[in-house]
């Protein structure tokens, strides 16, 4: 299993090598990381996590999304840009979402594409497994523009990649460690790789080493660790502090083989201290955040 591991992160190197001294020196403004762990490594379980970055001209916020169908999902929204909205979640069944952009291929030609957009709340509030989607796939991504998403359950990680025309391919992750960043990885969709940043090679180098070399199996902590790591300058490391862009949050979801998943973000708002914050996704938590949400009867409102 080890070496099965240390085989597939090195194939990734391997792949990226050349990219990373063609690639060019700008470092994107809408970067972000994504990694994750199953089975064995993961304590027969899941952990899934993202570092998000992006220009700090806003401000994030956690909130929980409920309507009258569909589950109710947690997730980390930006508010006050020019892209606002859900950027990772987790629902009341335990499935994960988080997004990376593709930055292999220019905004005005994913924006160019007639596929629909934004797909993480769809996938939050209409699914409660992997296998799930996976069932709906075709519908589900058939007719998408270009995005990175990476799903986890208690026992899976999904790997979803959309290019252009409608071209898609998703990897199963049942035992191991995965990561990605903002460039096309699968050889069906490599063509579409049109530009692939120093940044999202360096930053894939890195996680895909520090996935190899760590101590196993994964837990809230390491991964903690991992994303906190600045081996490769402001610029382009896992966690980033450039100018431009720059790391705002990491968002980590442990899911054990039995229990409550376990929540932990970080979030570096513009202007105010770094916060901490944890939560145990249990019923409790989600009865508890439903109550908060739910619509408060007014006098005017009151059956006669």
């Amino acid at each position: 299993m080890q070496r099965h591991l240390q085989n597939l992160l090195l194939t990734q190197f391997l792949r990226l090598a050349l990219p990373l001294l063609l690639a060019g020196s700008s470092a994107s403004l809408n970067a972000c990381t994504l990694w994750a762990a199953a089975g064995e490594d993961a304590s027969g379980g899941t952990i899934i996590s993202k570092n998000r970055d992006w220009k700090p001209d806003h401000t994030q916020v956690l909130k929980l999304h409920r309507d009258r169908k569909g589950y109710a999902y947690f997730g980390l929204y930006a508010e006050g840009n020019n892209d606002p909205g859900l950027k990772e979640g987790v629902n009341e069944r335990g499935l994960t979402v988080v997004s990376a952009t593709v930055g292999a291929v220019p905004k005005a030609t994913r924006e160019a594409e007639s596929g629909k957009g934004k797909l993480s709340g769809a996938l939050l509030a209409g699914y409660a497994s992997c296998d799930e989607v996976l069932a709906d796939q075709k519908k589900l991504f058939a007719n998408r523009r270009p995005t990175f998403l990476m799903m986890a359950d208690r026992r899976k990680i999904l790997m979803l990649e959309v290019g252009l025309r409608g071209r898609y391919d998703v990897k199963v992750i049942e035992s191991g460690a995965y990561a990605h960043s903002n460039h096309y990885l699968e050889p069906s969709l490599a063509e579409f790789n049109l530009r692939i940043g120093t940044s999202s090679a360096a930053r894939l180098v890195r996680i895909s080493h520090l996935l190899a070399t760590s101590p196993k199996p994964f837990d809230t902590a390491s991964f903690a660790a991992m994303s906190k790591d600045q081996h490769d300058g402001p610029d382009n490391s896992l966690w980033r502090t450039g100018q431009g862009s720059r790391t705002l949050s990491s968002w980590i979801v442990e899911t054990a083989a039995q229990g409550a998943p376990k929540l932990r973000v970080v979030m570096e708002n513009p202007g105010k201290p770094e916060q901490t914050q944890t939560f145990i996704l249990d019923e409790q938590f989600w009865e508890t955040m439903k109550a908060a949400t739910a619509p408060r009867r007014t006098a005017s409102s009151k059956a006669p």
